[in-house]
């Protein structure tokens, strides 16, 4: 594993982005077209959101065998140059598993990504990143905006619906193979 500093400059691919060192000021690490971007930690409310969608969602893909529920899990969404997306939360389709080695970056956009947003993030970057996910695969991608107390759900082609704490998401907002998925908004965003 390399211990030199990355140059903001420098392209890499998804193997050489893997054997890069955690960035000393902390915060987590995506590559985008080969250059490697560094975030700020996250927040309080951010990290309550994600640990309440890891838990419902790994929930429900646990009890019925769906495949995984990740948190930060890399995921190759392009080559030449390549780009490593870590979504907040991740929902991986058994299927999709299938030959799938144990470590290393996700070779596909998840089935379905959460992606909460923070006060800095800019709508025209999430909606890039959006775009992302589908090209790579993506049957859902989910954003969360906790200061208005919404999710909205993507579905390929450009649907996308905003659901607010008055509603209810289900199994197909998330992409399950089986009903009986729940997310109350009001549960998720309650102090």
């Amino acid at each position: 594993m390399s211990t030199r500093p990355v140059s903001k400059e420098e392209f890499f691919t998804a193997d050489e982005f893997w054997e890069l060192p955690e960035s000393p000021e902390g915060g987590r690490m995506e590559l985008v077209n080969g250059r490697v971007v560094t975030e700020m930690p996250v927040g309080r409310l951010h990290a309550k959101l994600a640990a309440r969608l890891a838990r419902a969602i790994g929930d429900f893909v646990d009890r019925f065998h769906l495949g995984e529920t990740h948190v930060e899990l890399g995921h190759r969404t392009r080559h030449a140059p390549d780009s490593v997306r870590a979504p907040d939360v991740s929902y991986v389709s058994q299927a999709r598993l299938v030959g799938m080695p144990q470590d290393g970056f996700v070779e596909s956009s998840p089935t379905l990504a959460v992606e909460i947003m923070s006060p800095n993030d800019r709508e025209s970057d999430v909606a890039a990143k959006v775009e992302e996910y589908f090209d790579a695969g993506a049957e859902r991608v989910w954003i969360v905006r906790p200061r208005n107390k919404t999710i909205t759900v993507h579905r390929p082609g450009g649907d996308a619906h905003t659901f607010t704490v008055r509603d209810t998401l289900s199994s197909t907002d998330a992409a399950f193979a089986v009903d009986g998925f729940t997310l109350a908004l009001e549960d998720l965003f309650a102090d």
